[in-house]
């Protein structure tokens, strides 16, 4: 095992120690953690994973329930394929199925699925303040460096690598063009007061290269 998905494992540990749920042999945790680590995830793997869970450690004060969101980190890309369109819908039933059978109740288990859920429609909104940081949360990097940005922009242009480049930059520009139409590209507060300019100018600066 790597020393990033040694690390993953000894949170998987303190979230599930924490929460009061149990995963024998570290099972589940060992899965996801492998489906993170595959070659074709370039952005979408381990490192997207572990800034997401540090992401909701830093803004820990703001957030009413971590226990949902830490789990909702874990499960909410953990089966992706950039050629499917269910993605968000199949990571969210195995994460209501693992919870319950790792000792979540319904509520967890259920909440947690329906944040998974809205990840397919980030610009929607969720049911409750939570829901929303965590949205932002995980379309932070539209705010990023401009370096860490253009670094992104490549990682996910290798992940549609059966797209031909046609295909792609018409998908990709129809997606850049929706982010900016909107009124405010986060959701809270938080984040579009600290991200939303300079995502807005990583947006039009990709944009324009396409």
């Amino acid at each position: 095992m790597s020393a990033s998905a040694a690390r993953l494992l000894e949170r998987w540990a303190d979230h599930l120690e924490a929460a009061g749920l149990t995963d024998p042999g570290a099972a589940t945790g060992r899965r996801i953690i492998a489906r993170y680590g595959r070659p074709h995830r370039v952005y979408h793997g381990r490192g997207h994973l572990a800034f997401l869970l540090g992401e909701i450690e830093r803004m820990a004060g703001l957030v009413g329930d971590l226990a949902r969101l830490r789990f909702a980190a874990w499960f909410h890309d953990a089966i992706y394929a950039s050629w499917r369109k269910d993605n968000e819908l199949r990571s969210a039933l195995w994460a209501e199925m693992a919870l319950r059978a790792m000792g979540a109740d319904a509520a967890l288990a259920d909440r947690t699925g329906a944040l998974i859920r809205a990840t397919a429609r980030h610009g929607e909104g969720g049911r409750d303040g939570d829901d929303d940081l965590f949205l932002d949360m995980d379309m932070s990097i539209l705010g990023a460096a401009p370096e860490v940005y253009d670094r992104y922009a490549r990682q996910v242009r290798l992940e549609y690598f059966w797209a031909p480049p046609q295909a792609y930059r018409k998908g990709r520009r129809a997606f850049l063009e929706a982010v900016l139409g909107r009124r405010r590209i986060f959701l809270t507060d938080t984040y579009e007061s600290a991200l939303g300019a300079q995502a807005r100018e990583n947006l039009r600066r990709e944009l324009s290269g396409l």
